[in-house]
């Protein structure tokens, strides 16, 4: 679980990165800025993200440039894009691109803390399924494990009494394998 958020502020403007510093600092965030791509490459580098907030206008790099590299380098981190030449089409450009969301300058602070919060949870409750699939997937080994290595004959019949699933010893004790045994009834 994410216990304090690190948030990475990408924008030219010193002042826009120091106001949002300013603004989701109080939300228990860590926040790191940067006025360039190539500062924002270096550090997340040295640190793990769990959101960019990324304006597209950059002075040595495009936004998309930079939205590719997070994606190839740091897929589990979220990007926000924020920029004051919002279009239709650069809206969608960075969608398709894998942007969480899409913010027109100038935005309420309200609407910025609402989306961040909102891609904190996403991402926080992909981790937990994440988890709860890793649990689940060590449970079914290891009960796949018993099934296969029981001496006994394991076996599920549907609601007319048709075999679902038999395990290998059926062949071993009554000579039958299991994929000649599923789908018929269980009195045969």
């Amino acid at each position: 679980m994410i216990l304090h958020p690190k948030i990475l502020i990408v924008d030219d403007e010193p002042r826009m990165c120091e106001s949002l510093r300013s603004l989701l600092s109080g939300h228990d965030y860590e926040i790191f800025t940067a006025n360039s791509g190539t500062k924002a490459m270096e550090i997340l580098s040295q640190e793990a993200f769990d959101l960019v907030l990324l304006d597209m206008v950059i002075p040595d790099m495009d936004g998309h440039q930079l939205m590719d590299y997070i994606s190839n380098q740091y897929p589990d981190t979220f990007v926000i894009v924020i920029t004051g030449y919002a279009s239709l089409d650069s809206a969608v450009a960075a969608l398709r691109k894998g942007a969480y969301d899409y913010l027109r300058k100038p935005f309420e602070y309200e609407e910025l803390l609402k989306t961040v919060q909102n891609a904190l949870d996403q991402k926080r409750l992909k981790y937990e399924n994440e988890l709860i699939d890793g649990r689940l997937k060590v449970t079914e080994e290891r009960y796949r494990y018993l099934v296969d290595n029981s001496p006994d004959i394991i076996c599920t019949l549907d609601l007319d009494g048709n075999f679902t699933f038999v395990s290998d010893a059926a062949e071993r004790l009554i000579g039958y394998k299991p994929e000649e045994l599923i789908g018929k009834h269980y009195s045969t």
